[in-house]
């Protein structure tokens, strides 16, 4: 068994579970209310999030000199890199491999959109970031095998920078290291969102069409308005199949929230 069989192995260890649920923060909007009544899903462009580290990190470039050497040599017989690209990577490696890793960043963030859900549907700090401070809801989507999460993967919290192994013999490792890397990585500091994310080709923002049967709940925010709450009863009300609604509320002598059953 080699390297490479070993970092297989590593890899489909560390692989998350999916859950059963998971949950979307939303600010009562014309996205969120299309997302109920028409089972419609904005999808966002990286370049607009909100952490300027997310889909745009340069990583640690680790290699020997051998592995170095035995890459340029193949690289040499390749008919499609220049003579000034082979030089400039032969003389200022590092540097070459910056400025190739930058415009693959850029394709990444101009190219691609992503959904983003999270595990869990209490938590205080999500409800204030992406939930208009407790004044918006948190939809919960039934993970099946709907095509809709086709693409799903979760989101690694590292607790050091990424590092990545650019002269690595096997092409599909380097695939999945770079989605891991771009994608799928955010500072530890980011945790606990416990994010997972659907990602989609393309080079605008879009909505995407999902089965009605995967939105299982609406969650109202501790602060939702009562006139928003039953805005939202109006429409969930003869939805088929039917959508649960609740509510988050104060966990007594507690830091936290829990979700209950909404009663009108």
């Amino acid at each position: 068994m080699d390297l490479s069989d070993y970092d297989a192995i590593f890899y489909l260890a560390m692989k998350k579970v999916r859950p059963k649920f998971l949950y979307k923060y939303r600010p009562i909007n014309k996205h969120t209310l299309n997302m109920i009544s028409e089972c419609e899903a904005y999808f966002s462009l990286p370049i607009d999030f909100n952490d300027p580290f997310d889909c745009n990190i340069v990583p640690e470039f680790i290699y020997t000199a051998e592995e170095q050497k035995e890459f340029l040599s193949n690289l040499e017989k390749n008919e499609n890199i220049t003579q000034k690209e082979f030089d400039d990577l032969l003389n200022n490696p590092e540097v070459t491999l910056e400025n190739a890793w930058i415009k693959t960043i850029e394709n990444i963030r101009n190219n691609l959109r992503i959904f983003c859900l999270s595990e869990v549907n209490n938590n205080v700090m999500m409800y204030s970031h992406y939930a208009d401070s407790h004044k918006g809801i948190c939809l919960e989507f039934l993970v099946s095998g709907d095509p809709f999460f086709d693409s799903l993967d979760y989101v690694r919290y590292p607790n050091t920078f990424p590092t990545f192994h650019p002269f690595h013999k096997d092409i599909q490792l380097i695939r999945e290291e770079l989605k891991e890397i771009e994608i799928l990585t955010k500072s530890h500091s980011w945790c606990y969102e416990e994010e997972w994310r659907i990602i989609k080709d393309g080079p605008n923002p879009s909505n995407y069409k999902f089965s009605p049967h995967i939105l299982s709940s609406v969650i109202f925010g501790f602060q939702t308005p009562n006139s928003d709450r039953s805005m939202i009863e109006k429409i969930v009300k003869n939805m088929t199949p039917s959508v649960k609604l609740q509510e988050a509320v104060k966990k007594n002598k507690s830091f936290e929230l829990e979700i209950k059953p909404y009663v009108s």
